[in-house]
């Protein structure tokens, strides 16, 4: 059983697990986007509409990072971590468990779902959730123009995206508008499908979903 990916016309910390809500990485989205607004804040004078504004997306940002704290965070040391890390008075809190990224995915005749999941060539082949191999593939999953197809068991699977159109129109305007800010209310559906990551910037699987819009 072969497979490999083609481009077509269209620490301490816990192992990454292979799919799940990626709950630590819209935390670290919300704690990169918070610095840097944070930074940009500093740098601006005391007076003006340009500090005003920047004080309210600062504010947005930390009340959306309490709230996920809040809401799927239940021990109160690692909540306060968290807080700390925000902050820059510790290093990066070990839990929750990553994701390991969805690099792809499609689904077969049989309607078995195919996912590559993995980063910096170390991919693993998922089929209906159970490992069936690792592959060596970062050159040709980092085709950013749609449809790329997948080889797997003798045929030819196209990608498929799990992201809401909503969502997907939300990250192209976020990506086309100057001093935009992040779409968070669609984060956690963009991080699962692979789409952006930690930074909001978009991944190769990303890129063709956009493009196929």
């Amino acid at each position: 059983m072969g497979s490999s990916p083609s481009s077509g016309s269209l620490s301490r910390r816990r192992p990454p697990e292979p799919a799940g809500l990626p709950l630590r990485e819209e935390l670290a989205a919300l704690v990169h986007h918070y610095q840097h607004l944070h930074n940009e804040l500093q740098r601006e004078k005391p007076e003006g509409t340009t500090r005003r504004e920047l004080e309210d997306k600062v504010l947005e940002v930390r009340q959306r990072f309490d709230r996920l704290l809040d809401e799927w965070v239940p021990d109160d040391e690692l909540r306060e971590q968290w807080r700390e890390y925000i902050h820059g008075r510790r290093p990066e809190p070990d839990e929750p468990a990553g994701i390991e990224p969805l690099a792809f995915q499609g689904l077969t005749d049989a309607g078995s779902v195919v996912q590559v999941r993995g980063q910096a060539d170390e991919y693993q082949v998922w089929v209906d959730g159970s490992l069936q191999e690792r592959i060596a593939a970062r050159k040709d999953l980092s085709v950013d123009k749609p449809v790329l197809h997948f080889r797997w068991d003798g045929r030819e699977i196209a990608e498929t995206f799990n992201a809401s159109e909503d969502a997907l129109s939300a990250l192209a305007a976020y990506r086309d508008e100057r001093n935009a800010s992040p779409p968070w209310e669609y984060a956690s559906e963009l991080l699962a499908d692979g789409l952006i990551d930690v930074h909001f910037d978009l991944t190769p699987r990303g890129k063709r979903a956009i493009a196929g819009l």
